[in-house]
């Protein structure tokens, strides 16, 4: 069965939110605002959905996870180290410049001390990335790669935000040079691409 991907970039910071999908089940990545936006693009009542999954938890990555818990009744899991980030999500929305209050998520199930998840016959494998924030993972199927903000498009991820440390950034970033060549790297924000040898050498060079 081959794995189904479909993106909606959506909210004032354009983040992408993946729609995963197998055989009728599916995943949610990272659904950051605009929740009637998300359900009506990635038509999500067409799928059984297993739950919803952040790469970190920055607010604009975030803001339409309740609704999509209300809604649906299915699961949130992100990582522990970024918990503190979701419960103040609101604060640093406003610090931001945008007064809008979204719904707190409330996190099911913490990514720490899972390795992979299911999706019909395919692993959705999870690999603890730590760098944009400290509770950074990346999400592995079939030669896919969800990176959130650890890459964007031609560039790599920010350390400037709260959560950020750009020694953990480097050590997780060449751990994807290293595993995952020839992969299709899906980022938090701008369009996906394939990590070639050339993008590779490029990106080290500017860390």
């Amino acid at each position: 069965m081959e794995v189904f991907i479909k993106t909606v970039t959506i909210g004032n910071w354009k983040v992408n939110c993946y729609l995963v999908a197998c055989d009728g089940e599916a995943w949610i990545i990272d659904p950051g605002d605009d929740f009637e936006t998300i359900i009506s693009n990635l038509n999500l009542d067409i799928f059984k959905l297993k739950g919803i999954i952040n790469t970190h938890g920055h607010f604009d990555h975030i803001g339409a996870v309740a609704d999509l818990q209300e809604k649906y009744k299915i699961p949130f899991l992100i990582h522990s180290k970024d918990k503190r980030l979701i419960s103040q999500g609101n604060l640093y929305r406003s610090l931001a410049g945008d007064l809008t209050v979204k719904k707190t998520p409330v996190i099911d199930e913490y990514l720490d001390n899972l390795s992979s998840l299911t999706l019909q016959d395919k692993m959705l494998f999870i690999h603890y990335t730590p760098g944009h924030t400290a509770g950074g993972v990346c999400l592995e199927i079939d030669k896919n790669l969800f990176t959130g903000d650890l890459f964007f498009n031609n560039n790599v991820g920010r350390t400037d935000l709260s959560g950020g440390n750009k020694e953990l950034l480097f050590t997780s970033v060449n751990f994807i040079f290293e595993k995952y060549k020839g992969f299709r790297i899906y980022p938090g924000h701008g369009e996906s691409f394939i990590l070639e040898e050339n993008l590779i050498e490029k990106l080290k060079s500017m860390i």
